[in-house]
């Protein structure tokens, strides 16, 4: 009995040790979006004096300026455009092209998987200079569509991957008896193979919306200062050489995390299934 009851002892302490450390790394992670939104109720003064502390009210005057910025709201909704333009194009030539590398048996179907996935240990700054000179003689800069297709390329290698993984362990009697029905390939893989790639398809989705709603360097690289601009490129007007707006900018911020964090709210339960059902089955 001592010896169970010092091992419950131990346990519990144990347990309690574990509860800390999540509830630091927890303060340590939310601490930075706390300051931001009580930031963006303050003046500016009122930042200069302290950052940390709480606003002496809470005013709406910053929200109200970002709202009136034409140039801010027209940044917003070209971002959704871009963002589902981009996800919309990334996980349907994803889909395709992990369905037909799974379903072709071949050294070369692997070795084109693994030139896709080297692509994701290269860092950007290696091919960056290339990838705009290309860009620029395909007349892709300063260009919406343009951007559009460079980000659908550099998003593509981990769809394509999850996708390829989730194909080759579907059973293949499905596509048989949509064969024998009469269906074509095409119209096999968008009634039947599709559908059933729906987990894949939603973390597809939200992984890449995530990367493309923030991204800037290749937005500012390939796009430039062309407007409407995207959401991050529409944030480094707020910073000027002697007088930076930071209420502006937590506050712009602010408004600029809502749309994505409520589509990831609306997502995550297919998350982390889809990447179990993507890794683990491949």
């Amino acid at each position: 009995m001592m010896k169970t009851a010092g091992e419950s002892k131990k346990k519990g302490w144990r347990q309690a040790g574990l509860y800390t450390i999540v509830w630091l790394l927890a303060i340590l992670f939310f601490a930075p979006i706390v300051i931001v939104i009580l930031n963006s109720f303050k003046t500016k003064p009122e930042i200069m004096v302290s950052t940390i502390g709480l606003p002496e009210k809470f005013n709406l005057d910053n929200y109200v300026t970002i709202f009136t910025n034409n140039d801010f709201l027209s940044s917003l909704w070209f971002s959704v455009i871009v963002v589902v333009a981009t996800t919309t194009l990334t996980v349907l030539v994803s889909a395709l092209a992990g369905y037909a590398l799974a379903r072709w048996k071949s050294k070369f179907s692997s070795a084109i998987m693994l030139i896709f996935m080297t692509t994701l240990f290269v860092p950007f700054q290696v091919y960056m200079v290339a990838l705009i000179v290309i860009a620029r003689q395909l007349s892709l800069t300063g260009s919406p569509v343009g951007l559009v297709l460079i980000y659908i390329a550099l998003g593509m290698p981990v769809p394509i991957f999850l996708y390829r993984s989730y194909a080759a362990t579907m059973s293949k009697e499905i596509e048989e008896a949509a064969a024998i029905d009469g269906c074509s390939r095409i119209q096999m893989f968008f009634r039947v193979v599709f559908p059933l790639m729906k987990p894949i398809t939603a973390t597809a989705a939200v992984l890449n919306a995530l990367w493309a709603w923030g991204e800037f360097l290749v937005a500012f690289l390939v796009y430039g200062n062309h407007k409407p601009m995207t959401i991050p490129l529409s944030q480094q007007y707020f910073y000027g050489s002697y007088n930076q707006q930071w209420n502006l900018i937590m506050a712009g911020f602010v408004i600029s995390t809502i749309p994505i964090v409520i589509f990831y709210i609306l997502m995550q339960k297919h998350i982390v299934k889809g990447i179990a059902a993507g890794a683990v089955k491949g």
